[in-house]
């Protein structure tokens, strides 16, 4: 299962939804009625523990990880920055 599709089942299976059916990817969850502010909670922590990195506060304040299509697109830049980051250590020590 790719990274996309680990984040919708999650979310479909702890928010109760269906992202074919009830929600499109772009609706904000909040304003929907899908998620609060608990629910938020438990996403960043998944997100955290699934992709190896800790959601800042920062992050979770800028109002942006509302829909399942911002939190993937956040989740895509954080892991290639991640990526980057590990590939510069690689190159640094060698």
């Amino acid at each position: 299962m790719d990274r996309k599709e680990r984040i919708r089942q999650f979310m479909e299976d702890q928010f109760l939804i269906d992202f074919d059916r009830d929600v499109a990817a772009d609706t904000d969850l909040f304003k929907a009625g899908v998620i609060d502010s608990f629910g938020y909670i438990q996403l960043m922590a998944f997100i955290g523990d699934e992709f190896g990195f800790e959601v800042a506060a920062e992050d979770m304040l800028m109002n942006v990880l509302v829909s399942l299509e911002a939190i993937e697109e956040f989740v895509a830049g954080r892991t290639a920055e991640l990526a980057a980051a590990r590939q510069g250590d690689v190159t640094c020590a060698e």
